[in-house]
């Protein structure tokens, strides 16, 4: 049968597994899931922007983040020397070597805790566009939710929560042949990503440009 929502992929590992004694696990093992998923898979779908304004030079991360990409200015910083270029692409600095408010020209960012931090401070709407990988949308909650995930992968998904099911079954034999196959269907999204994403063309700008 197709998979294009939660319902319908419990339905499909009900049939995989012969029965229904785990339905009321499977929430649970979707949620394990997806935590590995967002632990091993950094790919074009999970890609985000979000604009930043910041208080004290401080704001909160969005609650779907994993790591970040980069951090642009949208507006020209108000604190650099002329001979600066306006719209520098921040860089990133250990919390520990962040300068303290009211000092620096570079604009540099660190993440500390769930908080981005950015010196110079600069609290105009939407100062910052912070380009991050975020965490898939989760399944659970309804029957009829979906990601993108499961529409591109929903191999990915029966066999990530047949290795779930399985483990809380304790069926060792059926958990090691569906890691197994998870982990080819990961590989093969990794690569696909790997090989539409990357650069193309000799003329595409490397960091020694800048």
């Amino acid at each position: 049968m197709a998979i294009s929502n939660y319902g319908e992929l419990k339905s499909e590992l009900s049939a995989y597994l012969f029965h229904q004694r785990l339905a009321n696990r499977y929430d649970n093992c979707t949620q394990l899931f997806e935590t590995s998923v967002n632990s091993r898979l950094r790919v074009l779908p999970m890609e985000a922007m979000v604009l930043l304004t910041t208080t004290s030079g401080d704001v909160a991360l969005p609650t779907d983040y994993i790591t970040w990409r980069t951090v642009r200015p949208t507006v020209a910083t108000i604190t650099a020397p002329s001979s600066l270029p306006p719209y520098k692409e921040l860089e990133y600095v250990h919390p520990a070597y962040l300068p303290p408010v009211g000092r620096g020209f570079d604009r540099l960012f660190t993440i500390e805790g769930n908080t981005f931090k950015v010196r110079p401070v600069d609290d105009r709407a939407d100062a910052y566009e912070l380009h991050y990988y975020a965490k898939i949308p989760t399944l659970v909650g309804s029957n009829g939710n979906s990601n993108w995930l499961l529409t591109e992968y929903p191999n990915a998904y029966l066999f990530g929560l047949m290795v779930e099911a399985a483990s809380d079954g304790r069926n060792a034999e059926m958990a090691q042949l569906y890691k197994a196959r998870r982990d080819e269907v990961f590989a093969e999204i990794i690569q696909r990503y790997a090989l539409t994403t990357g650069a193309t063309s000799p003329s595409v700008r490397t960091a020694e440009y800048f």
